[in-house]
C-alpha cells in the first residue's frame, strides 16, 4: 500500500486558502476578528478557515455572514443604548 502524501494534502489546502481568502470581504472580516480577539491574522485566518469549513461554507460566505451578524448585534445594542 502506497504512503499517504500528507505534504501533498496541505499543498492542496494551501491553494484553496489562498484563492478563497483573496474574496471579497474576508480580508477586513480576519483582520476586524484578529483585532477584536487581540490574536495574530494569522491564527485568525486559521479560525475562518476551520469554522467555514464546519459550517461548509467558503471563507467569503463565512465571513460575509460574521459582518452581518456583526451589524445586527451592534444595531440591536444601539436600538437599547
Amino acid at each position: 500500500m502506497a504512503e499517504y502524501d500528507f505534504f501533498a494534502t496541505l499543498r492542496e489546502e494551501l491553494n484553496q486558502i489562498e484563492r478563497e481568502a483573496d474574496g471579497p470581504g474576508v480580508h477586513d472580516a480576519v483582520r476586524d476578528f484578529a483585532q477584536a480577539t487581540g490574536t495574530t491574522e494569522a491564527r485568525a485566518l486559521a479560525a475562518f478557515w476551520r469554522a467555514s469549513k464546519r459550517h461548509g461554507e467558503s471563507l467569503e460566505a463565512f465571513a460575509t455572514e460574521v459582518r452581518e451578524q456583526r451589524e445586527r448585534e451592534l444595531a440591536t445594542r444601539g436600538a437599547h443604548a
